[in-house]
């Protein structure tokens, strides 16, 4: 049984909800590609492109967070963004507009809740800043093409993440969001599994949005401002809504490093843009804790069990096998809680100073992280060398 992989390597996945611990830290740029041939209407109709239309969009994001406390993370960066529009004008003729600039600045807040068994709950918010203002305009082709939705962007919503024995992960996410001026207010969600190992991890899931259905224009139609977006439904939207599955292909790059590959495709939605995104992300990740050090100093185990009983005071515990699974009086165990993003964190040492034919009792004789309790079900592992 090989555990170091786990603990001497980036881990290839980091689930949604799992914040930075204290002084930790994290920095990464973020590029992709999302190109439409079709849009949808207000009405939900398919809006196909003419021969000669599209549009697409280059966007990159540079991000970084750190750990403020053991379960407070905050973060901040900035976004590019550069459109591409080719529309057709009323002589049939191929109108190829660009803009290009900061699209908006971001800050960030996590707070994650103590861990209850498997599952790992979090509280987000983000603002985030628009530092341009749209020009209103009299018909959809005159000014400047605009480089997204008018105002500031502000959210707030929770995350919960569930940890398979197995290494693999499910997280949920849900939460309130105002996407801007003169936009209706929606709720975002977002579903994702992952399979993770050592330094290659299976991403897979959905997200989306759904409208509140109160866009501040609804009754007043005809003063809802205009503005030049070119050939795509994306900005300015009327009670926008859409739901794009995705995959991704997460590779761990030593120790700090690891690369994020993401496809996805709007397959529905309201006001936007049915099309396609390729996303690569470059991610460090230093989150160096004291107890990730000592568990480097641990690498292969021949046995695994789990402890069934844990005296009062916390000096002996019992576990699940034992002469019959060739578990000797005088073996070290080593005693692990399994850390809901795939490491393991090393809580206690011990010997075994009796073994039965299906149980041992071990004495421990060192606590790593006192902060946590030995308990039933925590793993224990040992060599029989």
């Amino acid at each position: 049984m090989l555990l170091g992989q786990n603990l001497l390597a980036q881990t290839s996945y980091v689930a949604p909800t799992k914040i930075l611990g204290k002084k930790a830290y994290q920095i990464g740029i973020t590029g992709e590609m999302f190109n439409s041939t079709k849009s949808i209407d207000d009405k939900r109709n398919v809006v196909p492109f003419e021969d000669g239309e599209s549009f697409s969009r280059l966007q990159g994001e540079f991000a970084g967070y750190y750990g403020l406390t053991g379960n407070l993370q905050v973060g901040g960066g900035a976004r590019f963004r550069q459109n591409s529009s080719t529309i057709l004008n009323g002589l049939g003729e191929e109108v190829s507009e660009t803009s290009t600039g900061v699209q908006s600045t971001f800050f960030s807040l996590i707070y994650a809740f103590k861990p209850v068994d498997r599952l790992q709950y979090t509280l987000e918010g983000l603002y985030r800043y628009t530092p341009y203002t749209n020009d209103e305009v009299l018909t959809p082709t005159e000014g400047n093409l605009i480089l997204g939705d008018d105002g500031n962007e502000y959210s707030g919503g929770l995350g919960v993440t569930y940890s398979f024995k197995s290494n693999n992960f499910l997280t949920g996410r849900a939460g309130y969001r105002k996407p801007g001026q003169d936009l209706s207010g929606e709720i975002y969600w977002q579903v994702e599994g992952a399979l993770a190992w050592s330094y290659v991890a299976l991403v897979a899931g959905v997200d989306g949005v759904s409208s509140m259905n109160n866009d501040p224009y609804t009754s007043d139609t005809e003063n809802r401002p205009m503005y030049n977006t070119g050939r795509t439904a994306l900005y300015h939207s009327y009670n926008r809504e859409w739901i794009a599955p995705y995959a991704g292909l997460n590779l761990a790059l030593g120790k700090n490093w690891r690369v994020e590959l993401k496809g996805s495709q709007v397959v529905s939605g309201r006001s936007t843009d049915l099309g396609t995104t390729f996303g690569i992300s470059l991610i460090r990740r230093v989150d160096e804790s004291k107890n990730k050090k000592i568990d480097t100093r641990f690498k292969e185990y021949d046995m695994e069990a789990s402890v069934s009983k844990v005296s009062p005071k916390k000096e002996y515990v019992v576990i699940d096998k034992g002469l019959a699974d060739d578990i000797q009086k005088g073996m070290k165990i080593d005693f692990f809680e399994f850390d809901y993003v795939g490491g393991n964190i090393l809580l206690a040492r011990g010997t075994v100073i009796q073994s039965k034919a299906e149980t041992a009792i071990v004495k421990i004789t060192h606590r790593y992280n006192t902060k946590k309790e030995l308990k039933e079900g925590t793993v224990a592992r040992g060599n029989f060398r």
